[in-house]
């Protein structure tokens, strides 16, 4: 496992190149619990061979919906996750899953900046309690049909946070 401080603090750094907005305590504690549940801090690819990459387990499907859905229309927010990932524009502008899966294994930015613009899209309000955060990310970010669990959530996350 990673050091939790050090990667809540990476994490910050990174979503403040988003902007301010992006990077609430809340948001920090919410993309930290989601890597911790969703691969441990262990695992760079999906168990068994499935799609789901990195620390954060974004699948390319996830991720080119936050391309073509929503930063494609704001090349502001989109400048700025080039900032932040140290990927060339170009990757953003014509996405393709070869590409894209590597960054999303091998690029931490870019895990992180990717659950952020996942989070940011849903439709409420960022949650304050562990409680809220479990039930955020099990509608938000896993959805009803994922594997995840909001009371699995708590136990494994919180033993860290």
């Amino acid at each position: 496992m990673v050091d939790v401080n050090q990667t809540q603090d990476l994490i910050k750094q990174i979503l403040t190149r988003l902007g301010h907005k992006y990077a609430s305590d809340e948001a920090v504690e919410l993309i930290m619990g989601t890597f911790i549940y969703e691969s441990r801090f262990k695992y760079w690819t999906q168990l068994k061979g499935g799609p789901a990459k990195g620390f954060a387990q974004i699948e390319y499907s996830t991720c080119l919906d936050n391309i073509e859905s929503f930063l494609k229309f704001r090349p502001s927010v989109l400048d700025r996750c080039v900032w932040a990932t140290g990927i060339p524009k170009r990757y953003f502008e014509k996405p393709s899953k070869r590409d894209w899966e590597y960054f999303l294994m091998t690029n931490f930015a870019a895990q992180v900046v990717m659950a952020r613009i996942k989070y940011w899209r849903a439709p409420a309000k960022l949650p304050k309690t562990s409680k809220q955060m479990s039930e955020y990310y099990k509608k938000y970010y896993n959805s009803v049909l994922g594997k995840g669990d909001a009371e699995e959530y708590i136990e494994i996350v919180y033993k860290y946070l």
